[in-house]
């Protein structure tokens, strides 16, 4: 469906006795974030960009470079979800409050300035937002008290997850107990540790998995790039924009040493 036809279903269920005006219908098909996105919000993705807004399946990690847009994609992929799917709840967790802060502001522009909707909170969530149809967006700092007592989530994202602690990690993965609701990882990487690390390189896991490193950015230079590989070095500069796992310089013994020692074989070492 197209925005423009979607934008009339929209305007004739928001007629309807008992929905707000604003309100998203539930009963449509509704359009692909991208194209809502580019519609709706005037925000044109570019090919990567549109790839992961749309990507398939429930349970999405994406490895990419600082400054690709990623806190914008994931604002616009929050905003989607509970946008189109009444009563639903997002929830954000990001490193630090100033990020969920910046996550709900980001949101708040779109909802203000592209869809006229009114702004509302949950009083008991400051860093909150909710929605003409019921939904509600809760953007939450990565601290493991911080990040219990939810239940319930339909959506829940962890926005530069490769520095958000093991802790909020393990703590918040019940939120979707109930619900066997959405599952989105979206970081560059930082070093070889933690559960982003490692739920990158399970081949095991069931993730579509992403990657877009500064190369593959239409609005980062090639002039840029090289400037921050004479400033950064090799070994930062892999890691920040051509998405590398590399392990810390104070790590004595590199990821792949530690891997290639460990033996699935039963027979004890021979002395």
């Amino acid at each position: 469906m197209s925005v423009k036809r979607w934008a009339a279903v929209a305007r004739r269920s928001s007629d309807s006795p008992g929905r707000e005006a604003g309100a998203a219908p539930a009963s449509v098909e509704p359009p692909t974030p991208s194209l809502w996105a580019a519609g709706s919000l005037g925000f044109q993705p570019d090919p990567r960009q549109a790839e992961v807004l749309d990507a398939p399946g429930a349970r999405v990690i994406l490895c990419c470079s600082r400054q690709w847009g990623k806190s914008t994609l994931t604002a616009i992929r929050a905003l989607h979800y509970a946008w189109f799917h009444p009563d639903s709840l997002v929830v954000c967790i990001a490193p630090a409050k100033r990020q969920s802060r910046l996550f709900i502001h980001k949101i708040e522009r779109f909802l203000r300035a592209r869809l006229e909707a009114p702004i509302r909170r949950d009083p008991r969530d400051p860093l909150s937002l909710r929605l003409p149809n019921g939904s509600a967006i809760i953007g939450l700092p990565a601290r493991d008290a911080t990040t219990r007592g939810f239940d319930g989530v339909n959506f829940l994202i962890f926005e530069e997850a490769a520095f958000v602690p093991d802790a909020a990690w393990i703590s918040s993965r019940p939120f979707l107990a109930t619900t066997n609701g959405a599952l989105w990882l979206l970081s560059t990487p930082n070093g070889e540790s933690g559960f982003f690390f490692h739920e990158w390189h399970d081949a095991g896991a069931d993730w579509t998995r992403l990657s877009v490193p500064a190369t593959g950015c239409p609005r980062i230079s090639r002039s840029f790039l090289d400037s921050e590989l004479r400033a950064l070095g090799p070994h930062h500069f892999a890691q920040e924009y051509l998405c590398e796992f590399l392990p810390s310089r104070h790590q004595l013994i590199p990821r792949h040493l530690l891997d290639a020692a460990i033996t699935e074989s039963e027979y004890p070492l021979l002395l």
